[in-house]
């Protein structure tokens, strides 16, 4: 009996993952340029005079009200990409050396914050809803 269970078992696990391949080639070909995240409302996450943040996969807003803005959403939306380009840890280290660089460079909490080049690239181009179709890889470099 438990030789037909593992046996059984392995052809199951077998089945899933060839169908979680085939569905990822349906997806990638059908979007590609999707972007994982999760789409959260926690008001008391955020810092003070923040209206949104991504941590991915997730991006966390304040608010309804900022949930439903596509301009924001974009900004946050680029976060994510830049985050995947760097494989997530990398961007955060380099987010908090580069502010600490711009900090002691303007002397200015926000002045630091707007010149990192991940927030120059999404405050440039969070307008622009078709940007994240159309963006190179590593972008956020032409910013430093």
């Amino acid at each position: 009996m438990r030789v037909v269970f593992k046996f059984t078992s392995k052809i199951i696990i077998l089945i899933k993952i060839t169908s979680l391949l085939w569905l990822n080639v349906e997806v990638k070909k059908k979007f590609s340029n999707f972007v994982l995240m999760i789409v959260l409302v926690l008001k008391y996450l955020l810092p003070k005079g923040f209206r949104g943040i991504s941590l991915f996969p997730f991006i966390v807003f304040s608010d309804k009200a900022a949930k439903n803005n596509l301009v924001l959403l974009n900004h946050e939306k680029i976060h994510i990409r830049q985050q995947l380009e760097m494989l997530v840890i990398p961007f955060y280290v380099w987010y908090a050396l580069e502010f600490i660089v711009r900090y002691f460079q303007y002397k200015n909490w926000d002045l630091a914050y707007r010149n990192i080049s991940f927030e120059r690239e999404a405050y440039t181009n969070e307008k622009d809803l078709n940007y994240l179709k159309q963006r190179s890889f590593w972008e956020f470099y032409k910013f430093l």
